[in-house]
């Protein structure tokens, strides 16, 4: 209502109440004339402009009301048409208004007179509680949302809702009442049920599920992958394939993508990524496929790996086993459970002669020699269903009828559930087998080069000999043979000579006895004998008769004539030993008595050998420590010219001042240390000591610059590497010329390594080192190599000097050899040089210098420098 009527109806109250006032005050008045004419007047003007006033009033009421029917119209207009059912409820939730939306959902409204509470009557008992307690608690400020109220429905599930409530002011109803909304849920609900569905499937699926877009992010990535990754969810949507895989294998994958996208096309490959580490490289099947959006544009592709990784290894492994079924060297039979066979490989085929096609379908009996008995057979049977196993030997029978013997490993294949399904037999064909054991049976016994019986066998032998002769009581001998000079020819001309040889004297050996005798290699060039029922003296005879045939000349590689020698040790069973190693070790100490003595002989065994043994064992002990003690001493020998009778220089002996002993000549310990490997550090200790004490005499003036101190040098000298280096530094170190050192070197020494012997010596020469050649005639030199040899000097063995004038043959000899030497432009220097006749003959005969007990024996430094030194 506004102002001016408000103000009219209170004025017009006043006016009503004036009139009641004057009419009360005039009661007693009968006539109307007594009334004040001007009173009444106004009054009833007054009247009529209110009744009008009232009229304009009503009027305006009139349209006041027509307007608010329109206004009610156009809301309940605006109510309907709402695209959300809407309802107007009360505090208790009865549904005072609702439009056509929510009168679909709700249904027809309660008979007349009951309250319209169709909406609690559609929700649960949850949802209705819900709603209750949000009506009943009001609403301050914004709108509140109750999500997901579930609306029944007659039809079918009922309605996701989500209802909004929203309090209406004073201005609709004095009550409180609520605006709801109903925002329909369930096509929501119903896509996210889907979606989750499907998520499911994909996240259960074993198989890697995902997608990337044109940029190559990840779109989708189910649960195998991500555990896969062993990365979250959020850590991989979004991200490219290079933050997660290595980086190769997320360019191939990428480049597959792009072809998939340019091509429009599914295409199935098999992938691999490369993890490394435990895991190592993956493989998997991959289906690739594009991905169209509505409008059919390509925004990405889809892919379903599945690892294969597994698969490949059986694919890989069946592959291996098929090549090794098809490659096996052993026959293999597949059968079923009734012995048909099924399968074989060219083994089979190999071994017996049956195609694959002859025998497949056919029982196995089919091979069958008929050289095993029922019994076999049954035991067999019994054996594969006891145990699933059975191996043995069968004799079956080729194609062609030939019978050929196996060892067969057959095994029962069982199914997941146990029972048998298959046979398979693996079969080694023993013809081979039993050839390879006879050969290594043959290889234990028997020496590969020369056939002999080796020291297995031989050790097998001398027992039961040892055995038989003890039970007869008689005697059998042992001979010990090893051959002189072998190392020598082996080094210059060749193991595979020296192989030659050695088969060539075991062939001698065994031609040589008897049958009963027994030839064994023992190793390297030694060989035994075995002499059975023999004494003595026949087995000495036997031992010189074998060393006579061993001396028979040979052709060594096919033009070279070689004369072997032997030396041959002999000890007697049971008198020089009653053990076989005992046996055999007196008849090696009788052997080396034999070379000690010469070589090229026979010795037998004595108690003394073994003493002689102990000694020279007690030697090579000692002279271990020798160097370290200082025990070693340097003797000079002086060397004169024939001629003049003048001193020309010395040689440096080496004299072992022997704990015990005294001194001890060079020929009892010098051999033993030779053998024993102590000889080349003996031999540097006298050179370094004899140069030092040259070096003094030459800085005293004692020693001229023409004269030459003679040092021994052995094979084992000249294989040092460093040699020529040794040489150089101890004479620098001495402050001397090399012209003052002459090396002597023997036969044999030259005779190994021919051309690395030249060379050294040709080095040792060029620095001024003189080279003479010791004892020579004493051992196998060849002229033609003699030529070659860079040395200057050559000395005539003390042998050859004893026996000159009492011995034409050694005379003749000395003659030779310095017309040789001479011709060849070497001096000569005769050794033991005993007597002037001796002397006088040589220089007769062109010998330039000498040296033996007529000048001088060998005598410690300060005795020679009195001697011979001061005395210049």
């Amino acid at each position: 209502m506004n102002a001016p009527t408000a103000e009219r109806t209170e004025r017009l109250q006043l006016l009503k109440h004036r009139a009641q006032e004057m009419l009360q005050e005039h009661q007693h008045i009968d006539q109307p004339e007594q009334l004040a004419s001007m009173e009444v007047t106004k009054l009833l003007e007054d009247l009529r402009i209110y009744q009008v006033e009232l009229e304009l009033q009503n009027e305006e009421l009139r349209a006041a009301q027509q307007e608010s029917d329109l206004s009610k119209r156009r809301y309940q207009t605006l109510f309907d048409q709402m695209p959300l059912a809407a309802l107007v409820v009360d505090g208790q939730g009865i549904i005072e208004n609702c439009n056509a939306r929510a009168f679909s959902l709700l249904g027809p409204a309660n008979r007349f007179g009951i309250p319209d509470n169709r909406l609690f009557q559609r929700l649960s008992g949850d949802d209705r509680s819900r709603l209750h307690i949000a009506l009943r608690d009001g609403q301050h400020g914004d709108p509140l949302v109750l999500p997901g109220m579930g609306l029944a429905n007659d039809n079918a599930a009922p309605w996701m809702l989500d209802f909004h409530l929203i309090q209406l002011s004073m201005d609709y109803h004095l009550n409180n009442h609520t605006l709801v909304l109903l925002v329909d849920r369930s096509a929501e609900v119903e896509r996210e049920k889907d979606h989750r569905f499907f998520s499911l499937l994909l996240d259960s699926s074993d198989n890697f599920i995902y997608a990337t877009d044109n940029q190559g992010k990840m779109l989708l990535a189910n649960q195998s992958m991500l555990t896969f990754l062993g990365r979250p969810r959020e850590e991989v949507l979004g991200q490219r394939r290079e933050s997660f895989l290595p980086l190769r294998d997320a360019v191939m994958h990428n480049e597959v993508d792009q072809k998939v996208t340019h091509n429009a096309e599914a295409m199935t490959l098999e992938e691999q990524i490369h993890m490394g580490g435990t895991k190592g490289t993956l493989e998997f099947l991959t289906r690739k496929f594009p991905l169209h959006d509505a409008d059919g544009r390509i925004y990405g592709v889809g892919a379903i790996s599945t690892d294969i990784t597994d698969i490949k290894a059986r694919q890989r492994q069946n592959v291996l086993s098929e090549s090794v079924f098809i490659t096996a060297a052993e026959a293999i039979i597949i059968t079923d459970t009734d012995t048909r066979i099924i399968r074989v490989n060219p083994a089979f085929t190999q071994q017996s002669g049956f195609s694959e096609a002859s025998v497949v379908g056919h029982r196995t009996s089919m091979l069958k020699s008929g050289r095993q008995n029922t019994a076999f057979y049954q035991a067999m049977w019994e054996m594969l269903v006891t145990h699933g196993h059975w191996s043995g030997e069968i004799c079956n029978r080729t194609s062609n009828g030939h019978f050929y013997t196996i060892w067969s490993n057959i095994n029962a294949v069982r199914d997941e559930s146990g029972k048998v399904i298959h046979y398979i037999a693996v079969q080694t064909d023993l013809t081979s087998l039993r050839e390879v054991e006879a050969k290594v049976q043959h290889m234990a016994s028997y020496d590969s080069l020369t056939g002999l019986p080796n020291r297995s066998l031989f050790t097998d032998r001398i027992n039961q000999l040892m055995a038989i002769t003890l039970r007869q009581k008689s005697a059998f001998a042992l001979l010990f043979i090893d051959l002189d000079h072998f190392k020598e020819v082996n080094d210059t001309l060749g193991h595979q000579v020296g192989d030659q040889l050695l088969i060539t004297i075991g062939n001698r050996l065994r031609e040589a006895v008897r049958t009963e005798d027994t030839v064994a290699r023992m190793g390297g060039d030694e060989f035994v004998v075995l002499l059975p029922a023999i004494d003595r003296d026949k087995a000495e005879l036997v031992a010189n008769n074998l060393l006579e045939m061993l001396r028979a000349p040979m052709t060594l590689d096919g033009a070279v004539q070689y004369q072997p020698m032997a030396s041959v040790g002999l000890a007697m069973f049971p008198e020089d030993g009653n053990t076989p190693d005992l046996l055999l070790r007196n008849a090696d100490i009788a052997m080396y008595e034999a070379k000690l003595s010469g070589r090229n002989r026979s010795a037998s065994y004595t108690q003394r050998m073994s003493e002689d043994k102990a000694s020279v064992f007690a030697i090579q002990t000692e002279l271990a420590t020798a160097l370290a003690q200082q025990e070693l001493r340097v003797y000079f020998q002086p060397k004169f010219h024939l001629g003049s009778g003048a001193l020309v220089g010395a040689e440096a002996l080496v004299r072992w001042e022997r704990p015990g002993h005294g001194l001890v000549a060079p020929l009892e310990f010098i051999p033993i240390a030779e053998k024993s490997g102590q000889l080349v550090a003996i031999d540097r200790w006298v050179l370094d000591n004899a140069l030092q004490q040259v070096a003094q005499w030459t800085r005293q003036g004692l020693w001229k610059s023409s004269w030459r101190v003679a040092v021994n040098q052995n094979a084992a000298d000249l294989k040092r590497p460093h040699l020529v280096a040794e040489l150089q530094g101890m004479l620098a170190q001495h402050g001397l010329n090399a012209t003052v050192l002459e090396l002597e070197i023997t036969e044999d020494a030259l005779l190994e390594n021919t051309q690395e012997i030249i060379g050294l010596l040709g080095e040792l020469t060029a620095l001024g080192i003189t080279l003479a050649i010791d004892d020579f005639g004493t051992g196998y030199s060849s002229l033609s190599y003699l030529r070659q040899l860079p040395t200057g000097v050559i000395k005539i063995d003390q042998s050859f000097v004893r026996d000159m004038l009492i011995n034409q043959s050694a005379h003749s000899l000395i003659e030779t050899i310095v017309t040789m030497a001479h011709n060849l432009g070497h001096e000569l220097v005769a050794e033991g040089i005993e007597d002037q006749a001796q002397c006088d003959r040589l220089a007769e005969l062109g010998c330039e210098k000498g040296q033996g007990y007529l000048f001088g024996r060998a005598v410690p430094a300060e005795e020679f420098m009195r001697m011979h030194l001061t005395a210049v």
